[in-house]
């Protein structure tokens, strides 16, 4: 019988993005306890039909702001895990101070009843340690109620990341991968002045599948990212570092000087990812 409600705008089937890759390595080995419900069909008759399960919200961005405030009201067991800044509604507070000026998001009612939604979580789940302070400074969240997961990789990529790695043992292609994302805070632009400046040779990737991904950055010499903002934690950083190449980041890779990615043993970084998968699920053990 299944235990858990795991909400989310989009899901692995939908799109490879990092935050759906993350939701279903962490949902896969408990398929089987866990019902997966895109935020945009949630309605008050699903909340009342499921209040004895336990739900967790991954990106709820098409949750209606009327059904946030009644999952609130309603009491269930729920949990968030938090991909980005949705306590603003560009999702990030320097792209709203870029487009209007400033963010008063922590005045107006979108912010209030989002600041309200997390404080009423009985878990938050964060992908950095700086993201989480964020939360922490505005108030939020507590800190009894907040842990950092970081991105999620099951085991399963882990082994082809280590296959790659191994096949690329000797990088012939000298190039730098740069992603080409039409999104502002992947500061694509921004890569490509920096491999200009520095006279560094680069190649934009996008479109490709998730293997063929891997394989590209595998065999390329390195990874140029310089997100405009704080991007909580990049997988395609993990990934290229897991796949022995050099990085040139800014600090806006928030996860960057945490302990378990900034030491040089890759075994270790792949052991603490591992861990991530039960370090979430022990939580909603039951007694």
């Amino acid at each position: 019988m299944s235990e858990f409600i795991f909400v989310s705008d989009l899901f692995v089937e939908d799109c490879g993005g990092g935050a759906e890759l993350t939701s279903e390595a962490l949902v896969a080995p408990y398929e089987k306890e866990v019902i997966k419900i895109k935020s945009s069909n949630v309605s008050k008759e699903i909340v009342d039909q499921n209040r004895d399960k336990r739900w967790i919200f991954g990106n709820f961005y098409s949750l209606s702001l009327q059904n946030i405030m009644y999952i609130i009201k309603s009491n269930i067991d729920y949990s968030i895990i938090e991909y980005d800044y949705k306590i603003c509604k560009y999702r990030s507070k320097e792209k709203h101070t870029l487009v209007e000026g400033s963010c008063n998001c922590h005045e107006t009612p979108y912010g209030k009843l989002i600041h309200l939604f997390f404080r009423n979580s009985n878990m938050n789940w964060f992908m950095s340690e700086y993201q989480r302070q964020v939360y922490l400074d505005s108030k939020s969240i507590t800190l009894e109620k907040s842990k950092v997961l970081s991105s999620i990789f099951s085991k399963q990529t882990l082994d082809l990341i280590d296959k790659i790695r191994q096949e690329n043992a000797t990088k012939t292609n000298k190039k730098y991968i740069i992603l080409n994302s039409a999104s502002w805070i992947k500061g694509t632009q921004d890569a490509i002045a920096y491999a200009n400046k520095e006279s560094l040779e680069y190649e934009l990737v996008s479109g490709l599948s998730y293997h063929d991904m891997l394989e590209k950055i595998g065999s390329s010499y390195g990874l140029i990212f310089l997100p405009k903002a704080s991007d909580t934690c990049p997988r395609i950083v993990i990934e290229a570092k897991l796949l022995g190449c050099d990085l040139v980041l800014n600090e806006n890779v928030s996860h960057k000087n945490e302990k378990w990615f900034s030491t040089n043993s890759l075994g270790d970084i792949r052991q603490y990812l591992e861990s991530r998968v039960s370090y979430f699920w022990r939580e909603y053990e039951r007694e």
